[in-house]
Parts: C-alpha cells; sequence; structure tokens
C-alpha cells in the first residue's frame, strides 16, 4: 500500500467512482444546513477548498451573485473539468474559477477573500496547521474559514456488530491522512492564529440508505489497504445493504461545524 494512497486517491479517479462521487456530492437541502452559517453575502469572494466535480461552487456563485466571484480549488484534474464544463451550461462562467492545484499553496493574494469553505476535505491534507496557515494569508481582516468535518471514531452504522464497523472503519483509514481531524480542528485554528473560533456538531442519522455510497466507499478503501478480510468487508456491506429494506438501518456520521475568523 503507497503510504500516500490518501491523497493519491483523489489525483486518479476511476470512472465507476468518478460518477458516484458525482451522485454523492449533488448539493442538498444538507448542504445548504451546514454552509447558511458561514455568512457568505452578495459581493463576497469566496472560495470551495477541495471543491470535487463543483456543485457547492456553482451553488455559491447563486449567494454571490454577479459582484462576487467563487474559486474552487481541486487536486483532481477531471473534476476541475467536469466543473467548468457545468458552469459554462449554467451560464455562471463568468463568476466561477476553477483552480488546478497539487501541492498545498492557494493560488491567490493575501488579504482577498472573504470566506472559504472547506467541506470534508481537509481529513485528506498533508498538514492541516499549514492549510489553516494558508487560508490565514488569503483571507481579509474578519474573513472566515467555515470548515465541516467528521470524525470517524464517532460513527456507527447499525445492525452492523460494533466491532465489525469499528474493523472497518481501522482497515478504510489508510484513505485518510487525519481520521479524526474533526475532534481537531478547533486547536488547530486557534494555532494557525485565529482568534474567534466558534464549534457546533450536526448528526443527521441515515434510516434510508443515503449514506450508502459513502459505506461503498469506505468498503473501496479497506480493500485497497488489505487489513481486513474480503469476508468481513462483504458481510458489513451487506448488512447495511439488507438493512435498508428490512428498515433496521441506522447510520450516524456527526460532523464538526468549525467557524474561525481571522
Amino acid at each position: 500500500m503507497n503510504r500516500t494512497y490518501y491523497r493519491d486517491h483523489w489525483t486518479e479517479i476511476e470512472p465507476e467512482r468518478f460518477e458516484r462521487y458525482k451522485l454523492m456530492f449533488e448539493w442538498s437541502d444538507a448542504s445548504r444546513r451546514l454552509l447558511e452559517p458561514a455568512g457568505i453575502q452578495t459581493g463576497d469572494v469566496v472560495v470551495d477548498l477541495g471543491c470535487g466535480p463543483g456543485f457547492t461552487a456553482l451553488e455559491l456563485a447563486t449567494w454571490v451573485g454577479p459582484s462576487g466571484h467563487v474559486h474552487g480549488i481541486e487536486v483532481n484534474a477531471d473534476f476541475v473539468e467536469y466543473g467548468r464544463s457545468v458552469a459554462k451550461d449554467r451560464r455562471l462562467e463568468e463568476t466561477v474559477t476553477f483552480h488546478h492545484v497539487t501541492d498545498g499553496a492557494l493560488p491567490l493574494s493575501d488579504d482577498s477573500i472573504d470566506c472559504i469553505v472547506a467541506k470534508n476535505v481537509l481529513v485528506y491534507v498533508d498538514d492541516p496547521l499549514k492549510t489553516y496557515q494558508e487560508c490565514h494569508r488569503v483571507l481579509r481582516i474578519g474573513g472566515r474559514v467555515h470548515a465541516i468535518e467528521g470524525d470517524w471514531d464517532f460513527t456507527l452504522a447499525e445492525p452492523v456488530p460494533e466491532d465489525d464497523w469499528k474493523a472497518l472503519i481501522r482497515a478504510a483509514s489508510v484513505a485518510f491522512r487525519s481520521p479524526s481531524i474533526g475532534r481537531q480542528l478547533h486547536k488547530v485554528a486557534r494555532t494557525a492564529g485565529f482568534a474567534d473560533v466558534t464549534v457546533s456538531v450536526d448528526c443527521r442519522p441515515d434510516t434510508t440508505g443515503r449514506y450508502l455510497p459513502m459505506v461503498r466507499n469506505l468498503c473501496t478503501y479497506a480493500r485497497q489497504g488489505g487489513a481486513l478480510e474480503e469476508q468481513k468487508i462483504d458481510e458489513v456491506l451487506k448488512r447495511c445493504e439488507d438493512a435498508v429494506s428490512s428498515q433496521e438501518l441506522l447510520i450516524l456520521t456527526p460532523q464538526f461545524v468549525v467557524t474561525a475568523t481571522r
């Protein structure tokens, strides 16, 4: 297993997983609920850090309007091209700029950004502290980093036996640089120089299977890691899938919502 798999599996995405991500990253009411506390206003200049296929960046373009701008930052070149094509289709190419970035530096000037949103991306970065410091550099005084991150040790899936679920999470953690990043964000932001940091936790249970794509991704990562038997991985996935039809499913993935103001 490549020690940088947590990063490499985003730079090269096979077609099946690419299509899965397009479904997972579609804009939703749940995304709105998590991002509205960022306080984005008409005319703001905003960054979507780790923008994926661009759906959030394109939605935020409607929030900032023609007088604002959104920068989508992404390590995967195919996502960047896809985002640009959708922006063109929606006639938002003048409001959204997608950047393909392969290192930790943001291609933006000092003191130029009003808000940076980072939804489920800091779990993958090489150094969360350096990422926050780079965000601090480009933010204007009063600008904000609004981060949403999970903490895999706080997740659960019923009716999967607890030990089996934890074994899957451990095996899948090869895909995450900082699997417990959620609980660390407050400290990291303060260390990076942000004096005003607020924390809340959002948790909406899944009883219908909307998190099944996430479970399938975890199974893919666990197979890549090779630390858990294929049979065990298949059993966890089958239990989750079967629990949808039997109406026994309960998946919890608490999200830490951390807003740090410069």
